[in-house]
């Protein structure tokens, strides 16, 4: 397939994506094998990559790394389903030590759906304006052909560097923070 027709495509599909809200997500309990199809349908447009998206592995290491709570009787609920959608989004760009924090941080101060939402919410946004910034690039795509592409792609890659240096330090806030701070916040959680 032609490079610039492969890209609207990307592109139609980036426009077509959106992540469940909480509301949306299933209101009984699922199995993992459940729980697998469930995540390849919601996320099959807007996760890339070769590899396997979620395996059963997968789920259990992030049980056992603290990033969700453990399933009840095997069986996996919203909560667990809404981390599930966040990891699989993150751990695309940022590591997992990074993505607990973020996860485990908000939880502090939201609400499971709270913070759930709250990320669907900005996901929205970034994809808004990622399609903008392609949007603002159409004119120097069309008149400079291949080449236009090229650098395009080269732009996207340094906007991604750019956010991911940000996400790393951002989600490295809470481990950087003084001593003293943290053992306050803990006291308070204790009241």
């Amino acid at each position: 397939m032609e490079r610039s027709a492969q890209l609207l495509k990307t592109v139609e599909a980036v426009r077509e994506a959106r992540l469940p809200r909480w509301a949306e997500l299933p209101d009984l309990a699922l199995y993992m094998d459940q729980v697998i199809v469930l995540m390849g349908q919601y996320l099959g447009g807007i996760v890339s990559g070769e590899e396997k998206l979620l395996t059963p592995s997968m789920v259990n290491n992030y049980v056992k790394l603290g990033l969700m709570p453990p399933p009840v009787k095997k069986k996996y609920g919203r909560e667990q389903l809404a981390d599930l959608i966040m990891i699989c989004v993150m751990k695309q760009v940022i590591p997992i030590s990074i993505t607990r924090e973020l996860i485990r941080t908000s939880l502090e101060e939201l609400s499971p759906q709270q913070l759930y939402d709250t990320f669907c919410d900005y996901y929205d946004i970034a994809a808004g304006e990622a399609l903008e910034s392609l949007d603002r690039r159409t004119d120097i795509i069309e008149s400079t052909g291949r080449a236009g592409l090229n650098l395009l792609a080269a732009s996207c890659a340094i906007r991604s560097q750019l956010e991911l240096r940000l996400a790393e330090d951002l989600g490295r806030a809470e481990e950087t923070k003084p001593a003293k701070e943290k053992g306050q916040k803990e006291k308070n959680k204790e009241k």
